[in-house]
């Protein structure tokens, strides 16, 4: 076993170890499902930060930064003024709504009809949105560790299904902050070794092959104007609707629903410059992404970051 296997074995145990930490910390459904309303802050920001969060940062983002430069920022842009609005208005509020659940919120506005309809439905759905985030998972495990899909996406949604059942909220919410502490850490290293590598970030852009704010095809700029209103707009109404209210339910009053919000806008406005200097730095370092991959065929872009984090990171940091 090499030492990236053994690194993330070693995470599975921590997270299952966290959710058993936490298990007699519920004792009631408030509990379980919002850790009693008891969550500071630095945890609430956290967890609402982790949950715009994924694997595709690192492939599918990385792989249109390698590309097209800046313009996929915008999407975490449009996170960021998301949560800017939560601090404003929104996050007080769904606090103050004094819910357990979502669902328990909707039946309060709605009616128990349109209670039921969203809970049978939303159940379809979050499966189907978790078997696709697992098999995007797999397909990049199966790339970097030869490991098998199948076994990879039944032993990651064990650990996950283990940690949440044993720990509820509580185990949730912490094991958020600690993938939060873990990603800022290492995508920090790779910025400062990306920035040294390519010679500072001015070098970086100049290499840059093509126009760094739309990429090398793009014809006419009012798309990509178009583009970023349009997902602007899409960000902050997903990052405001009641169906992610969950996030601030668990906080411990108004005051820390606000400060979480503010703090998961920061780290989403600072993200991007952080996340995406790797991948630029690799569009005009030369190195041959398509021959390095060639099982990605045309989407050897995906594995910018990967590549980078295995030629210039020390061993462990897959």
């Amino acid at each position: 076993m090499d030492i990236n296997t053994a690194v993330v074995f070693i995470y599975f145990a921590f997270l299952i170890a966290i959710g058993w930490a936490f298990r007699n910390l519920t004792k009631n459904t408030s509990d379980y499902f919002r850790s009693g309303g008891n969550v500071l802050w630095w945890m609430v920001g956290a967890s609402a930060f982790m949950t715009q969060f994924s694997s595709w940062t690192f492939t599918g983002a990385a792989g249109k930064a390698y590309v097209d430069g800046m313009a996929v920022a915008f999407l975490f842009a449009g996170n960021a003024l998301g949560f800017f609005f939560n601090y404003l208005y929104f996050a007080p509020r769904f606090r103050q709504m004094r819910v357990v659940t979502v669902v328990q919120a909707l039946r309060l506005r709605f009616g128990t009809k349109n209670e039921q309809v969203f809970a049978w439905v939303n159940m379809f759905t979050t499966s189907i949105s978790a078997g696709i985030a697992l098999n995007g998972l797999a397909i990049v495990t199966s790339t970097l560790f030869d490991f098998n899909m199948e076994t990879t996406i039944i032993i990651t949604g064990l650990v996950v299904l283990i940690m949440s059942v044993t720990g509820g909220a509580w185990a949730v919410i912490a094991s958020d902050f600690m993938q939060m502490i873990v990603i800022v850490s290492v995508t920090v290293a790779c910025a400062i070794v990306g920035l040294r590598e390519g010679g500072g970030l001015f070098n970086i852009v100049e290499n840059f092959p093509g126009d760094f704010m739309a990429g090398a095809t793009l014809n006419y700029m009012t798309i990509l104007y178009i583009w970023a209103f349009s997902i602007f707009l899409k960000q902050i109404g997903l990052t405001n609707n009641i169906l992610y209210s969950y996030r601030y339910l668990v906080a411990k009053d108004s005051r820390h629903a606000r400060k979480g919000a503010l703090l998961a806008c920061g780290l989403m406005t600072l993200g991007p410059i952080i996340w995406f200097i790797p991948p630029w730095f690799m569009a005009g370092s030369g190195v041959d992404l398509a021959a390095m991959h060639p099982e990605l065929g045309a989407k050897f872009s995906e594995a910018s970051y990967l590549a980078f984090v295995k030629l210039f990171m020390p061993a462990g940091m897959i």
